[in-house]
């Protein structure tokens, strides 16, 4: 029985060059709910921290930068319409020349148009990194595959929470990031780090 990714046994490799005008990055959900608000992130911080590096990256090299943000009704437990936790944090607030896509689905691909405007921009690659990893971050990667695009995720610029179901049904914050992410590298994309992304950049 092998224990290799699917995408190796059929010959996919993570890309040898991110060039600029086939590139963007996308920044999924690096909002305040994940920080000051009801699903806090153990490791958002340090997640948030690579993910200004991606972007200084992306700005440099011309890449195409998208914010992604969930938005839900006004009164909504989470991600509320005109609160301060549905705001992207302010150590990461999208700059004039990147686009702001909102979502009101776990993948951003569900409830917007931004595969189109994406391959009307000539987009090839996406570079992705966020919160969580296992919801919105999986499920972006998932629907960009079919959509025609290779991905990669950058595992030390996303992060997840636990995940409590009942008293016998328990996933740490830690296995739940590293599950997603094996997911990820088996079925639909390439899992990188920060500094590995930054190597490729051009």
């Amino acid at each position: 029985m092998s224990s290799r990714t699917l995408r190796s046994i059929l010959g996919a490799c993570p890309p040898a060059a991110l060039p600029a005008h086939t590139t963007a990055l996308l920044l999924v959900d690096f909002q305040n709910e994940y920080f000051t608000g009801s699903l806090p992130i153990p490791d958002g911080a340090a997640a948030l921290q690579n993910a200004r590096q991606l972007v200084e990256c992306a700005d440099h090299h011309g890449w195409h930068v998208v914010h992604v943000q969930h938005v839900a009704p006004a009164g909504s437990p989470l991600f509320a319409a005109g609160g301060r936790q549905v705001e992207i944090h302010a150590d990461l607030q999208p700059k004039p020349a990147h686009r702001v896509v909102e979502k009101s689905s776990v993948s951003v691909f569900a409830s917007t148009d931004l595969a189109r405007m994406l391959k009307d921009d000539g987009i090839t690659h996406l570079v992705m990194g966020g919160l969580m990893t296992h919801a919105c971050v999986a499920g972006a990667a998932r629907d960009a595959v079919p959509a025609g695009f290779e991905v990669v995720v950058v595992a030390d610029a996303c992060a997840t929470r636990e995940i409590v179901v009942d008293s016998e049904l328990r996933v740490g914050h830690a296995t739940l990031h590293l599950s997603a992410l094996a997911e990820i590298a088996d079925t639909f994309g390439s899992v990188m780090s920060t500094s590995d992304v930054l190597s490729l950049a051009a």
